[in-house]
């Protein structure tokens, strides 16, 4: 399935090769895992399948149940994961990324910027005009940066983002 190699992929990218044979894992396990079984089986240390389990369940790409045994006060964990989970925590984590974008396309376009023709430093017309449009490091005078490329790439890659949220997942 697309989907499932496309939100695996995402799930190396951001844990690695441990998160992603943990994903898989628990993907095929009906009843859940332990983070015992989980070592066992994959091979991973136990500190570390513990570290990524957490760090996947505060994104919400794993959960657990917990429960308590009988004769003690000791829990049992349980991890789990589902498809429609991992759609949803990637979709959640896209819709996150859509907006950090969002908000810097906004920036990008609403704000003028000049740049050091020797050492590249982009100024805000705000930073330019109290440096008396000179650079701060190299006093040359600064030119006016053309920021169309960049504004082009954010609506690009934006436009893909949303298309891929609102078709796959």
């Amino acid at each position: 399935m697309l989907v499932e190699t496309d939100v695996m992929k995402v799930i190396e990218k951001l844990y690695g090769s441990d998160g992603r044979k943990i994903v898989e894992l628990l993907l095929k396990a009906s009843n859940g895992k332990s983070i015992d079984e989980i070592s066992q089986e994959t091979g991973i240390r136990v500190n570390d399948v513990r570290r990524l389990l957490y760090e996947m369940s505060q994104e919400g790409f794993v959960a657990y149940l917990r429960s308590q045994k009988r004769d003690s006060f000791w829990y049992n964990y349980q991890w789990y994961t589902n498809i429609a989970m991992l759609k949803n925590a990637l979709s959640r984590r896209i819709d996150n990324v859509v907006k950090v974008l969002e908000e810097r396309l906004e920036y990008e376009t609403s704000t003028s910027f000049y740049i050091c023709p020797n050492d590249l430093t982009v100024y805000t017309f705000e930073e330019a005009f109290e440096n008396n449009f000179q650079c701060i490091h190299c006093q040359a005078d600064l030119t006016e940066f053309d920021n169309k490329q960049i504004i082009n790439h954010l609506k690009a890659l934006l436009e893909k983002l949303k298309k891929f949220n609102s078709s796959t997942l």
